[in-house]
């Protein structure tokens, strides 16, 4: 048996579980607990194969590091978190509002099943899968290669500290002094890269795997048909940006001018309303809020 069969058996039992243990307990957060995992997991398997190989090796540490850091980062939001006596009790938010959408137990299990357990743990194989082929490329590895895994290293490093950012804006919001800022009333992140991006965490988690595949490209030379996973998945998070974006402006009611004024992936946007922005934050600009003018939109 290949490395690549056993790769895709880890996946069809990874399936069937996520999909089990949803229909028996409710908790259908097990596809995101194995997102982070099941990457370095793949990559650990092919290196039987590839060890040997300088350039796989390079992108499968830098796979196992953007493995630690999203997994770290769910376990800190208590998506591991559990009970001998109930299981996993962790769930991702966006679960309990799908449910809640979807009323048919019936039609959310059939969902469960086709999307949550299959499209979702067959996409995380598939966008893995540049590296499997990658680790294949024989030869001295490329400029082209090097400043790819730079690339890769620096959106990994944004995300890493968006992610800070993040957890550190939901632990203070509503404690003193800072829920007294406006910054915090707002309820939405607005440091760092949160001010230049509505999502710099998706845009750096896509961008990564884009840049998995064009390390089997620069390497290759031509493209090949294992993009499809990192195309899939720019698709899924445009879905999922839609889908959050809803679940804050309804939450928020601030937060529809946020999105007047700012990009929601890449800044270009939020560049060009730099002035803009600063007004939005400035402290005071709440009393303004009413005003036609006051995003001048």
């Amino acid at each position: 048996m290949t490395t690549l069969e056993v790769s895709i058996i880890v996946t069809a039992v990874c399936i069937g579980f996520s999909f089990i243990y949803g229909l028996a307990t409710r908790n259908y957060s097990t596809v995101d607990r194995l997102w982070s995992v099941l990457p370095p997991v793949f990559v650990l398997i092919w290196m039987k194969d590839f060890h040997g190989n300088p350039r796989f090796m390079t992108a499968a540490f830098i796979v196992i590091l953007w493995g630690i850091r999203l997994t770290s980062n769910f376990a800190i939001k208590g998506g591991y978190a559990f009970s001998f006596k109930k299981g996993f009790t962790g769930e991702d938010y966006r679960w309990e509002i799908l449910r809640q959408r979807i009323s048919s137990r019936f039609l959310f299990e059939l969902f469960n099943l086709f999307f949550i357990s299959f499209f979702q743990l067959t996409l995380i194989f598939m966008f893995t899968l540049p590296l499997y082929f990658y680790g294949g490329i024989e030869g001295p590895v490329k400029a082209a290669e090097y400043a790819l895994y730079l690339l890769n290293l620096i959106l990994l490093s944004i995300e890493l500290y968006s992610d800070i950012l993040q957890l550190r804006f939901y632990r203070r919001r509503y404690k003193e002094p800072w829920r007294n800022l406006r910054r915090y009333r707002l309820g939405f992140n607005t440091f760092g890269p949160w001010s230049f991006s509505r999502h710099p965490n998706y845009t750096c988690e896509v961008g990564q795997w884009v840049v998995v595949f064009f390390y089997l490209v620069a390497a290759a030379g031509s493209l090949h048909f294992s993009g499809a996973g990192a195309a899939v998945l720019l698709i899924l998070f445009i879905g999922s940006t839609v889908f959050a974006e809803s679940v804050t402006a309804s939450k928020y009611p601030e937060y529809d001018g946020w999105r007047k004024i700012t990009s929601v992936w890449i800044p270009v946007k939020s560049l060009f309303n730099a002035k803009k922005r600063r007004e939005f934050l400035a402290e005071g600009a709440a009393d303004r809020a009413g005003s036609p003018d006051s995003l001048n939109v």
